[in-house]
């Protein structure tokens, strides 16, 4: 992962870790927040996830997950060339409507609906909530994503004489905020194998061990240049987090990797041990999920605890882990949005 930020140092702009841009007159970002990192602390000590500045660094992981920037450019409308403005946009399935409304209420923005993908897009566009939104994220991003996040900030500190600072990308341990988690709601999902025990009535062989099992899997595809050539020493490559990842679990095996058509190769975090397991669950409760996941996610820890305690050896067991998987992600038609609770208490 430090090979990788050293790589990566040339293209951040060929700053020291954090500069500060001085502000030649008085202007939007001298009333904005900026959110600074947190060190040195357990989950256990760190303050309570109500704390609104926790949802800087999961906002930046979900954009890293399933976001992108539009930078200015020059364009010709009735033969005058014409400046468009940069945004920030986050893409969401349809469902996580309710979560989508909550972030407008509280941040801004507009949406964009892809009726054929199914999803939603979440812009910020104008240049105050623009530059709340760089607040809230910067400093807590961590894949190469930063790049064009730190073109957008010079942009914008030399469009508007802003100082906004320019950091590298964050080196803090996972467990630290809330990055994870929205990476998680962009790109994880939570998995329930149930196979049932089949035995042929005339031989009495085994034609299929029964099975049942909890599995986490996050896939992001290898790199934001898709499968060109990396000239640039691997900067443009989701390997290091993703094997970043792998070490929150503590895995040291090699990555898997997957083929999604011809041309889309992805990386692949697979854990299924229950001990691995219960380090993501601890996490969670600390950090939780707020799209549509977290419903899944739920019932895939009332799975998880079936069999902690060896329930899903027990016929009923089996019956309630065959009843919740049957409600689960592409199946599921009712959401609760309790958790959006928390989100009241961002200011």
């Amino acid at each position: 992962y430090f090979n990788y930020l050293n790589n990566l140092d040339p293209l951040l702009l060929n700053t020291s870790p954090i500069i500060c841009f001085n502000n030649k007159n008085n202007n939007l970002s001298d009333s904005l927040p900026l959110y600074s990192q947190e060190s040195g602390q357990s989950v256990e000590n760190q303050p309570t996830i109500n704390n609104p500045k926790f949802i800087g660094p999961y906002l930046a992981g979900l954009f890293e997950g399933d976001g992108h920037i539009v930078l200015s450019k020059s364009i010709i409308v009735n033969s005058k060339v014409k400046n468009t403005s940069p945004s920030i946009a986050i893409t969401f399935v349809n469902k996580d409507l309710p979560l989508i409304n909550n972030l407008i209420k509280i941040f801004g923005g507009r949406l964009r609906f892809k009726d054929k993908e199914n999803a939603i897009v979440w812009i910020i566009g104008s240049q105050k909530e623009l530059v709340n939104m760089i607040n809230l994220l910067n400093g807590y991003l961590r894949t190469p994503k930063i790049i064009k996040f730190n073109e957008l900030i010079v942009w914008l500190n030399n469009k508007y004489n802003y100082n906004i600072p320019i950091h590298s990308p964050d080196t803090s341990d996972l467990i630290k905020n809330g990055w994870l988690a929205g990476f998680i709601d962009a790109d994880g999902g939570f998995k329930v194998r149930f196979t049932e025990k089949l035995i042929c009535e005339k031989t009495s062989k085994v034609l299929s061990k029964g099975r049942i099992e909890v599995r986490f899997v996050l896939e992001q595809r290898k790199s934001i240049n898709g499968n060109k050539v990396d000239v640039h020493k691997n900067i443009y490559s989701y390997e290091a987090i993703m094997l970043l990842i792998y070490s929150f679990f503590g895995i040291s095996t090699n990555l898997r990797q997957s083929t999604h058509n011809v041309d889309k190769t992805y990386f692949i975090v697979e854990v299924t041990s229950l001990t691995k397991l219960n380090i993501l669950i601890q996490y969670l409760k600390t950090y939780p999920l707020l799209t549509a996941k977290r419903n899944d996610y739920d019932d895939w820890v009332k799975v998880y605890n079936l069999m902690l305690d060896n329930n899903h050896l027990t016929d009923s067991g089996k019956l309630l882990i065959k009843q919740i998987k049957s409600n689960m992600n592409r199946k599921r038609g009712v959401f609760n949005w309790d958790h959006l609770n928390y989100l009241n208490k961002v200011q």
